[in-house]
C-alpha cells in the first residue's frame, strides 16, 4: 500500500500547513510518476515477462483502483494439482501480494486433512466424526465435486466440525459456506469450552506400488507420515519398487459424542449460492454442527475475508489433477462464481505430462477447461503459468511439458489469456539436475520443495508486478 500511505502522508502535510497546495500538487505528480517507473521492478536475470498482459488490463486497473483506496478488495483465485494444494506457491504469492496491497482474508479454504489428504498452514479442521474425501481424479458427476476439487461427505446424523485459524492476521469477520445446491446441512456455533477430538484407530491397508510412484507420494494420498510407513513395513529408506506391496497404516477417526449445550447457536443469511455469516469482531475459530437429520451430508468449502482493503488470493489444488478432471464436474464451475475472481490463475499439465497425453489432446482438454469457465465468467482474465520441468521415471527429462508450453504461448492470442513461462524460467529441461542439487526440486523429480515452490513464487510475482507497472506507465502515457 505504498502509493495510498504516501498520499495520506501528503494530504496530512497540506492540512496543517506544512506543504503549500502548489507543493501538494508536486508531491502527488512526484508519486505518481515514482510509482510507474519502468524501473521500480526489475526482472530478475532468470525471468520472464507475461505473455499477452493485454487481457491481464482490468485486473491491473483494479489494483490500480486499490492502490489509491477507490477499491476495497481485489480477488484472485488460483486453481491446480498437486503444485497448488500444499499451499508452498499460493502460500508465498498470497502474502507478497497482501504486503503490497493489503489483506483483505485468507480467501478459500478447505478441510484437506477431514479428506486424508495435504492442506495449507493457516487454517486447520477437526470433526467428532470420519469423514469420506474423494478428488475429482476419481469422481463422476453425481459426486458433487464442488470448487475444492473434492468431495467430502459423511452419514454420521449428529457431529460438530472446527475452523480454527493459525495465524492471527488471517481472522476472518466474514465466512462464506458451500455446499452442493446450498444445501442447508449445518448450523454455525461459538464455544468457549476447550472442545478437542483426538481419539483414532489404525487401519492396515494393503498399497500395491506402481511405476513412478515415490513414497512421499504414497504418503500424501493415504494422509499418513513417510516415517509412519517406513517402520511399518521395516524399511530403512525412501527406496521402493513397482509392483511391492506397503502395508499403509491409516488412522480413523472414532466417532464421538456432541455435548450441544456447550455450543451457542449463531445464524446464516443465506443467499442464492451459499450461506454467509458475519462478525463485527474478527473470529479465531468456528464450529458447525449437524441441521436436521439428513441422510448423507456434504461440505464443499469456505471463503474467509475480513473486513480491510486488500487482495484476497485464494488457492485450490488437487494432488494428481488434469484438466479433464476439473472438466468433469459442472459444478466445480457453478461454484467459482462465488469467489468472484478478479484474476484466474491456472498451473495445470503435470500430470498429463506424465500420463504421456499427446499435444493435441492436451489442447483439447484446455480448450474445453477455458470454455467451461468462461460460461459463467465471460470476461474474466484468466493467466495460465506453463508446467515445472520435471523427469519421466527419475531418468529422461518430460518432452511433453516442453510441448505443453509452446501449445499455451501459441493458444495465448486465440483463446485471450495470458502466459508465465515457468518451464524456462526454472531451466527447461537442462537444469532439473542442477536444481535438484540446489534443493529446489524433491527426490522424485517431479515436485518441488518448500524453498523451490516459494521461490517460483517470488519470480511470478515479480513478472506480475512488472507488467502491472508498465501498465500504470503506458496509462499515464494516454
Amino acid at each position: 500500500m505504498f502509493l495510498l500511505r504516501k498520499i495520506s502522508l501528503i494530504k496530512f502535510c497540506l492540512v496543517f500547513g506544512v506543504l503549500s497546495a502548489q507543493d501538494f500538487d508536486a508531491e502527488i505528480a512526484a508519486v505518481n510518476d515514482f510509482s510507474i517507473k519502468k524501473d521500480f521492478v526489475k526482472l530478475s536475470a532468470e525471468n520472464k515477462e507475461l505473455l499477452n498482459t493485454e487481457v491481464l488490463e482490468d485486473f491491473f486497473e483494479k489494483l490500480y483502483q486499490l492502490d489509491l483506496g477507490k477499491k476495497s478488495k481485489v480477488r484472485i483465485v488460483h486453481i491446480g494439482d498437486s503444485h497448488i494444494q500444499a499451499g508452498f506457491f499460493t502460500g508465498k504469492n498470497r502474502t507478497l501480494f497482501q504486503e503490497r496491497f493489503g489483506n483483505a482474508g485468507l480467501g478459500f479454504t478447505f478441510p484437506y486433512n477431514l479428506a486424508n489428504t495435504n492442506g495449507i498452514k493457516e487454517v486447520t479442521y477437526s470433526s467428532s466424526v470420519p469423514w469420506e474425501g474423494k478428488r475429482n481424479i476419481f469422481a463422476k458427476e453425481i459426486d458433487s465435486i464442488g470448487v475444492s476439487g473434492f468431495g467430502l461427505t459423511t452419514k454420521f446424523k449428529d457431529f460438530a466440525v472446527n475452523l480454527k485459524i493459525k495465524d492471527e492476521k488471517y481472522y476472518f469477520n466474514t465466512l462464506k459456506l458451500l455446499t452442493p445446491k446450498t444445501a442447508n446441512f449445518y448450523v454455525p456455533a461459538k464455544t468457549n469450552k476447550p472442545i478437542s477430538f483426538k481419539k483414532y484407530t489404525i487401519e492396515r491397508k494393503t498399497h500395491l506400488i506402481k511405476s513412478g510412484e515415490a513414497l512421499s507420494i504414497i504418503a500424501q494420498k493415504y494422509g499418513v507420515g513417510i516415517a509412519d510407513i517406513k517402520k511399518a513395513n521395516n524399511l530403512h529408506s525412501n527406496a521402493i519398487r513397482a509392483g511391492d506391496k506397503l502395508i499403509i497404516p491409516v488412522k480413523s477417526e472414532k466417532p464421538q459424542p456432541v455435548n450441544h449445550t456447550d455450543f451457542q447457536i449463531l445464524n446464516f443469511d443465506k443467499n442464492q449460492d451459499d450461506f454467509v455469516l458475519h462478525s463485527e469482531k474478527a473470529m479465531e475459530s468456528i464450529w458447525f454442527l449437524a441441521n436436521g437429520n439428513k441422510e448423507k451430508y456434504s461440505l464443499n468449502g469456505f471463503v474467509l475475508e475480513n473486513d480491510q482493503p486488500g487482495v484476497i488470493y485464494s488457492g485450490i489444488g488437487v494432488n494428481g489433477a488434469r484438466f479433464a478432471d476439473y472438466n468433469k464436474t459442472s459444478l466445480f464451475f457453478d461454484e467459482l462464481k462465488t469467489l468472484a475472481p478478479d484474476l484466474l490463475i491456472i498451473s495445470l499439465g503435470t500430470n498429463e505430462a506424465h500420463d504421456n497425453l499427446e499435444k493435441e489432446k492436451y489442447k483439447e482438454r484446455l480448450q474445453t477447461f477455458i470454455k467451461n469457465i468462461r460460461k459463467n465468467h465471460p470476461d474474466i482474465p484468466i493467466l495460465f503459468t506453463t508446467p515445472p520441468p520435471s523427469l519421466l521415471k527419475r531418468q529422461f527429462p518430460n518432452t511433453y511439458e516442453e510441448n505443453y508450453t509452446s501449445c499455451l504461448k501459441n493458444l495465448a492470442g486465440k483463446e485471450n489469456f495470458a502466459v508465465w513461462d515457468l518451464f524456462s524460467v526454472l531451466g527447461g529441461k537442462n537444469l532439473i539436475r542442477e536444481n535438484f542439487s540446489k534443493g529446489i526440486i524433491s527426490k522424485d523429480y517431479v515436485h518441488y520443495s518448500e524453498k523451490g515452490y516459494q521461490y517460483s513464487a517470488e519470480l511470478f510475482n515479480e513478472a506480475i508486478m512488472y507488467a502491472y507497472y508498465l501498465y500504470m506507465q503506458n496509462k499515464q502515457s494516454r
